[in-house]
């Protein structure tokens, strides 16, 4: 695992996953309502840790203003995720996370910055803590 990176094992990528996460999952919506996260914790898995991914909607804007949007979540992840995974790999859990902006689109909010999301992206991985 790449300590401020994202490797393969660490990234959700098939169908049925963001089905199953997004279905049976648990939805947790930040104090500002800016971002959501759809999680899962399995105990005693075998692989222990955290995978992560982001999916914005079409409706949130334009491609340009939602790739923007991801790279920006990721960053902010990324830069704050390593106490999250410590503590899943103590305890020997696996946490599987879906970031996707709530009340974030392009009309209200055309220019994101770094400073606007890594504040509510903290927030979160603050309360995924004790949660798991």
């Amino acid at each position: 695992m790449k300590r401020c990176g994202l490797s393969k094992s660490e990234k959700i990528k098939s169908k049925k996953d963001f089905e199953r996460l997004f279905t049976k999952g648990t939805t947790y919506i930040s104090s500002g309502k800016e971002i959501k996260i759809n999680y899962a914790i399995s105990v005693n898995a075998e692989f222990s840790g955290v995978s992560f991914a982001v999916a914005v909607s079409k409706k949130s804007g334009t491609a340009v203003w939602r790739n923007r949007i991801k790279r920006l979540i990721r960053v902010s992840y990324r830069k704050n995720k390593s106490e999250l995974v410590n503590i899943c790999k103590s305890k020997r859990a696996r946490l599987e996370i879906i970031f996707s902006p709530y009340e974030l689109n392009q009309a209200l909010k055309k220019h994101v910055k770094l400073n606007d999301i890594e504040p509510t992206v903290i927030e979160i991985i603050t309360k995924l803590k004790y949660i798991v």
